[in-house]
């Protein structure tokens, strides 16, 4: 016997299956065993700088409250300056493995063996993206994209207005690098990354995602941002030196608090590790009193140059478990944290742990543990050399000077000689690290010519490893640096290259008479009219790896020769 059906019998059928079907739709966005991941990395942002860590000043509500919702590290340590930090924090191994131990000099460049935590990620099923500062190496096989990342939305070099930079980019309205294409934004840089990563997540309709946001703010140059600092204007701060540091800050509280809010109505918070920090210490900037009693800049050895902010959370771990943890942990700890989370191996080539015991309040954790932290900010790498050694208890600095920094936080008295068995056993884990590194040759990064990949390559003077080592673009209006680049030529053939002074978008000359280069064997040198903007030359090249020096002269009247290195090199493979 047949039955009829009639539309009302049917709607709560209908609303049932629309009910299913949004539940299926969220469960796909968020399916156990995948779990999403945001790191926030805020530039040069001291630790003291926070009003949850006393700042007399500053207004951070809503990092305040993800300190308060999640796990705060009190005792959390980076290398002290951007690259390296970097390096720690995308492989999970100390940066002088990589042979980064400067921002600049052709040490600020990842090797190209080491495998990023975004390379783990994407092989796993993840969209991958990185949002502001890369600062390890812009070109192949160094640059973000050949690192394991779908979705590059950044600025060039270590900050805005370098070298490296797109030129007379500042932090408002700046030019970025889209995919391989340049693109002019509209608003202030903190603004402008977070909005770019709110679209790459949204663009992701149930995808897995690594979403790594990389702030140039709170790094110099500093600048006002105008909303935030009608915000301070009105509750009576008054402007001084400090007053466009304090916008940027509080624009980057506002920017974390609506990347959250963002996460928690679209229903990915629950199943988001999200990760907040800054990458190096700052000197102590923002405390109220310096930790060894006295303002100084005594060094990159000492805590107040590597101690940063770490707050994380992940409800499924940390949800009943905030609040503040005091473990020794650090940057080399973030990259094995997010494979832990995600389900995925950790090679056995790490120096840094998961931090999974802590974020769910377990005590599965050595407290006897010891991180490296080194970075000469040179060239060169030395033994001992701008070294802390760091125990829950101790540090050594420079295998010399100890510490207790649980009696003595400034690190103001040396123990050496009345604990020299402690000393002994942290010096002996240095030297195991030290005779475990790569000889300092293997780990320079040359840059790759004429590669398939990546035919076109722009050089710039950052990258110099031998001579000067210029940083920001006012260097290009002197004619006084030089150096030399490591390449290494791919395959036989004619290459191209275009010598600047200025890079191509600044449309300036070059003020030289003269324009030579040198690769390994080959040289040629040709005379330059000193309006023109660039020196071009084509050279037969055969494969191998060389030094590229690239150099412009000039006399006035009866005047010295000048002589000063092209800042910029377009090489480009032809044939």
């Amino acid at each position: 016997m047949m039955t009829t059906t009639t539309p009302f019998q049917l709607l709560p059928r209908i609303l049932s299956s629309i009910l299913l079907f949004l539940l299926a739709c969220s469960t796909a966005r968020s399916a156990p065993g995948q779990p999403n991941v945001v790191v926030m990395l805020i530039d040069n942002h001291g630790f003291f700088e926070l009003s949850c860590h006393g700042h007399p000043v500053l207004q951070t509500p809503r990092i305040d409250q993800f300190a308060a919702e999640g796990v705060s590290f009190s005792n959390f340590h980076a290398p002290p300056f951007c690259s390296p930090s970097r390096g720690a924090l995308l492989t999970g191994r100390y940066a002088l493995r990589a042979g980064i131990h400067n921002t600049v000099g052709g040490v600020s460049i990842l090797h190209r063996d080491e495998k990023t935590v975004a390379d783990f990620l994407k092989e796993a099923g993840y969209a991958t993206g990185v949002f502001g500062k890369w600062h390890l190496g812009m070109n192949y096989p160094y640059a973000p994209k050949f690192r394991g990342f779908d979705e590059v939305f950044i600025h060039g070099g270590g900050g805005v207005s370098q070298l490296e930079d797109y030129y007379g980019n500042n932090h408002m309205d700046a030019t970025y690098e889209h995919n391989g294409t340049y693109v002019k934004s509209d608003g202030f840089s903190t603004d402008v990354l977070f909005d770019q990563a709110i679209r790459f997540i949204k663009d992701q309709k149930g995808k897995p995602f690594f979403c790594y946001i990389a702030t140039p703010a709170v790094h110099f140059p500093l600048l006002t941002h105008p909303e935030n600092a009608k915000r301070l204007l009105a509750r009576g701060v008054e402007r001084s030196k400090e007053f466009p540091l304090y916008s940027m800050i509080e624009n980057v509280d506002d920017n974390v608090g609506k990347l959250m809010d963002f996460l928690k109505a679209v229903g990915l918070r629950e199943n988001t590790l999200v990760i907040l920090a800054s990458d190096q210490g700052v000197n102590d900037r923002g405390a109220l009193v310096h930790r060894s009693g006295k303002w100084q800049n005594r060094g990159v050895q000492y805590d107040e140059k590597h101690q940063v902010y770490c707050m994380i959370q992940f409800p499924e771990l940390t949800e009943g478990n905030a609040g503040p943890v005091d473990n020794l942990a650090g940057m080399v700890d973030l990259m094995p944290t997010v494979l832990d989370v995600c389900g995925i191996a950790q090679p056995d080539n790490l120096d840094g742990r998961s931090l999974t015991p802590l974020l769910s309040g377990s005590d599965r954790w050595d407290n006897e543990r010891i991180l490296i932290v080194q970075c000469p900010r040179k060239r060169q790498r030395h033994h001992w050399e701008n070294v802390s050694i760091k125990s829950q208890q101790w540090r050594l600095v420079d295998g010399d000077k100890l510490y207790d920094v649980k009696e003595d936080r400034g690190q103001t008295v040396n123990l050496i000689e009345r604990y020299p068995q402690i000393a002994k056993r942290l010096a002996a884990a240095y030297e195991s690290f030290w005779k475990s590194l790569p000889p300092a040759e293997a780990l320079i990064s040359p840059h790759v010519l004429g590669s398939a990949k990546a035919p076109d390559v722009r050089l710039n003077g950052m990258d110099w490893y031998v001579g000067d080592a210029p940083w920001t673009q006012q260097i290009l209006d002197r004619k006084t640096q030089n150096g030399k680049w490591r390449v290494e030529v791919a395959r036989d053939g004619r290459f191209r290259f275009e010598l600047r002074r200025y890079p191509r978008e600044a449309e300036k000359p070059i003020e030289a008479f003269s324009a030579a280069i040198e690769i390994g064997p080959v040289k040629s040198e040709r005379a330059v009219d000193p309006q023109a903007k660039q020196a071009v030359f084509e050279l037969d090249l055969k494969r191998g790896t060389y030094d590229l020096s690239a150099t412009f002269s000039h006399r006035e009247g009866s005047g010295p020769q000048q002589v000063w290195g092209a800042y910029y090199a377009y090489v480009s493979y032809l044939d």
